[in-house]
């Protein structure tokens, strides 16, 4: 499994790295400061997972965008844990967030496996007030979950069941070891064709 780290912060950047390339089935790690320098570095286009500091500059449409360009996986990690951060990063495409004020090495473990997996992981501490409305029933239409669709609110809500939702993915076929799952439709990841768009989106 091959990982990529986007964030700005140098000290926590290599710390999160290092404890990346300690997991195991992870062949390797590459990290980089911001978005630009993640469009320049060809290790993010063979990147099974990336994990992003939402609040790099234009850290949310790198979401959708690398997603859709690669078919990475992208957890956030990140200080800012309100509500509003939480939904839109899954909104933009995000399979998990993460806090790093609580974050342990036995949490950044499990959540590489869970996303790697295919499932979605959010940091335990964001579940009640994510799901207050979901699990049972009926949006408070004042809160920020009312924007979510039902896909969503129904992704949220298979999260919180933790336990049942992975007795459900064990029946279900599992991928070859060594096999990475990618979408059936890759998009030309040349540099010619990709440099437009990522210097689009890096910005000045």
């Amino acid at each position: 499994m091959q990982l990529f780290v986007l964030d700005p912060h140098t000290i926590y950047r290599r710390g999160l790295a290092a404890c990346l390339e300690m997991l195991p089935r992870v062949e390797g790690v590459a990290d980089v400061a911001s978005v630009r320098e993640a469009w320049e570095h060809p290790d993010l286009f063979q990147a099974d997972l990336v994990i992003l500091e939402q609040a790099v500059p234009g850290g949310e449409e790198f979401i959708g965008a690398v997603t859709e360009s690669t078919g990475a996986r992208v957890i956030v990690c990140t200080a800012e844990a309100s509500e509003d951060a939480v939904l839109a990063a899954l909104q933009a495409g995000a399979v998990g967030f993460l806090r790093k004020d609580t974050l342990t090495p036995e949490a950044l473990a499990g959540a590489v496996q869970a996303a790697a997996s295919g499932a979605g992981v959010v940091a335990p501490d964001l579940l009640g007030s994510l799901l207050r409305g979901v699990s049972h029933g009926g949006l408070n239409g004042r809160s920020s979950l009312a924007r979510l669709t039902e896909r969503e609110q129904q992704v949220l809500a298979l999260i919180a069941k933790g336990p049942a939702r992975r007795r459900h993915e064990a029946q279900r076929p599992q991928p070859l070891p060594g096999r990475r799952t990618r979408r059936a439709r890759r998009p030309d990841l040349t540099p010619a064709a990709i440099r437009p768009r990522a210097l689009r989106l890096s910005g000045p």
